[in-house]
């Protein structure tokens, strides 16, 4: 009873406020408003087009056509291939054949700085 009285008073037009503006308008409106539009000012200088000065660090930023691209070379670590003969499994005396295995010289891959490596990973066959 109480619940149907009160469903009654509530149309489906008013239940929902309607705002007069959108996010956008909000946003940019508390932005302004906070420390005399000095963040605003702050963020305009760091949307900037790329200067002379800059050009030299453009290398290292990533776009579509490099992002695949690595900039930090490995350091060289050489494949190891050992050969293990024929032999007999220790309690069973099961027949193992040879087999050859491969590996790394060291446990862990490094990374290079750039410039610090020269050709040398090409002759390790990296």
């Amino acid at each position: 009873m109480i619940s149907l009285s009160l469903a009654g008073c509530a149309n489906k037009d008013n239940f929902i406020p309607q705002p007069d503006r959108d996010m956008a308008t909000v946003y940019g409106q508390h932005m302004s408003g906070i420390g005399d539009g000095k963040l605003i000012d702050t963020r305009s200088l760091i949307r900037r087009p790329m200067i002379e000065g800059d050009v030299e660090l453009s290398d290292y930023v990533r776009t579509e056509k490099t992002q695949l691209q690595s900039k930090f070379r490995m350091l060289p670590n050489p494949k190891m291939y050992m050969f293990v003969g024929p032999h007999l499994a220790t309690e069973d005396e099961v027949p193992i054949p040879g087999y050859l295995t491969e590996f790394r010289m060291w446990e862990k891959d490094h990374y290079a700085l750039p410039g610090e490596l020269s050709d040398l990973g090409n002759r390790f066959g990296d």
